[in-house]
């Protein structure tokens, strides 16, 4: 079976990069099963050259025009504020959505999403790819098979992104975070310095750090120590979206979600809790809610 793919937002530069995966016109990162059909944006100079670069056979200026015409919705605004009011059409139609990180620029949001998929019983998946790199793989291992004592992750972000603040970039890491240690995260106290930030985390199983700042080139790496291994490495991510397309294909093929409500939740949360605690300046926990 190829399932049909309907990119919705132009803007960001994860809908050539799926497109070309998807239609094989990146032949090292092509996941076959594919087909991206449709797109959507507000711009139509960028729509015509993601549709170009993508190989995307119809633009359209209503996604009303994608329902009954695709298999699973790609939400790929920058902005998470966007992701609800475009999520929503197709997961009422009980077609399979993925939200492209951040899944919501607001808790309230992310629980909305979440919620309504459960009610509506439509599939229903969202994370950054950077979950799925080997050296994040390679960590979680570690820390499932042995006791886990501090995780640090550490990544560029910008508080005062014009796509919604620090989630736009800063929820890569909590993603990772989240994704090494599971959930669990009880609070979060964050302090800055010139832009740049760093937040105590307190996990039920450990305790960790998540470092963000805006200077900060494209890099991302990781840091964990249990009671046996100290684990180090930056993160290689030359394949992470195919990983990522083979996960969505993977909840498609077998109609389950692949990562729970809470896994997609948490990790916007502990990004809004950050700055939450910047802002109180008193140091006081900021707890999940």
């Amino acid at each position: 079976m190829v399932y049909k793919i309907g990119i919705v937002g132009s803007d960001n530069s994860h809908a050539i990069t799926f497109s070309q995966i998807a239609n094989g016109i990146d032949q090292e990162n092509y996941v076959p099963g594919f087909r991206v059909t449709y797109l959507f944006g507000f711009d139509e100079t960028r729509n015509r050259e993601v549709a170009e670069k993508g190989g995307i056979e119809k633009i359209v200026s209503d996604i009303n025009e994608m329902i009954g015409n695709i298999d699973i919705a790609f939400i790929e605004f920058r902005h998470g504020g966007l992701h609800l009011e475009y999520a929503k059409p197709f997961i009422e139609n009980r077609i399979p959505v993925f939200v492209d990180k951040p899944l919501a620029a607001t808790v309230a949001d992310a629980v909305k999403i979440i919620e309504l998929a459960k009610e509506k019983q439509t599939l229903l998946t969202s994370f950054s790819t950077l979950r799925f790199t080997d050296a994040v793989q390679d960590l979680k291992k570690i820390f499932r098979n042995e006791e886990p004592v501090f995780l640090s992750v550490l990544g560029p972000g910008d508080l005062e992104s014009e796509y919604g603040g620090l989630i736009f970039y800063g929820v890569h890491c909590t993603e990772i975070f989240n994704e090494v240690a599971g959930t669990g995260v009880r609070e979060v106290y964050a302090t800055m310095k010139n832009k740049n930030i760093i937040a105590t985390l307190i996990h039920e199983k450990l305790i960790g750090t998540i470092k963000i700042a805006p200077e900060m080139p494209y890099v991302f790496s990781l840091e964990g120590l249990t009671k046996k291994t100290h684990f180090s490495a930056k993160v290689d991510y030359k394949d992470c979206y195919k990983k990522g397309m083979m996960k969505i294909k993977e909840m498609l093929d077998n109609k389950q979600w692949i990562l729970s409500g809470e896994e997609m939740l948490e990790p916007v949360a502990i990004v809004k809790a950050i700055e939450e605690s910047i802002r109180e300046s008193s140091r006081k926990p900021v707890l999940q809610p």
